[in-house]
């Protein structure tokens, strides 16, 4: 398949020109290919998080025993710290180069025994932090039952002095 581009308006000698299509439209075949490709790629590797925490609703009646403020796990470079309340906070360091993962499960699994219903957890991280410990916050979350995640971050300036982590308000829906 081609097309003819023939010039030579003048005096001189009249041109005939083929150009070749078919490498072209195997390209766009190819490039369509790809992208519905990526397209569907996209769509099964996203992750479902919750991307900001919007304040409570003056309208709405709040429930009678307040729900507990969600659990909140900070990783920084050298250590895990996990709480509920900043007071109650606990943290984990390091074992060698590695988190120590099994403290952690072991300090989630007695939350989720305790507080059953609740499925908000907070991850925040700290500047530094290789993505693969946040990952394995998140993967350990969703292993262990908490179907909501808020992602949190932000250089340490930001929080207050004796509160390592930021935790998210009460009644965050």
């Amino acid at each position: 398949m081609s097309i003819s581009v023939e010039g030579g308006k003048g005096r001189g000698k009249a041109m005939g020109v083929d150009l070749n299509l078919v490498p072209f439209i195997d390209f766009l075949s190819c490039l369509i290919a790809f992208l519905m490709m990526t397209a569907v790629m996209t769509e099964i590797h996203a992750v479902d998080v919750e991307q900001s925490i919007s304040p409570p609703d003056p309208n709405q009646i709040p429930p009678d025993p307040p729900p507990p403020p969600p659990l909140t796990v900070a990783v920084n470079i050298d250590s895990l710290w996990i709480a509920r309340k900043v007071e109650e906070g606990q943290k984990i360091p390091k074992v060698g180069e590695e988190m120590d993962w099994a403290k952690l499960e072991e300090i989630m699994v007695k939350d989720r025994e305790t507080f059953p219903t609740e499925d908000m957890i907070v991850i925040n991280t700290s500047d530094g932090v290789p993505f693969e410990s946040m990952m394995g916050v998140l993967d350990m979350s969703r292993r262990l039952g908490y179907a909501k995640t808020a992602l949190a971050g932000g250089p340490a300036a930001a929080s207050p002095a004796n509160a390592p982590i930021p935790v998210a308000p009460v009644g965050v829906p």
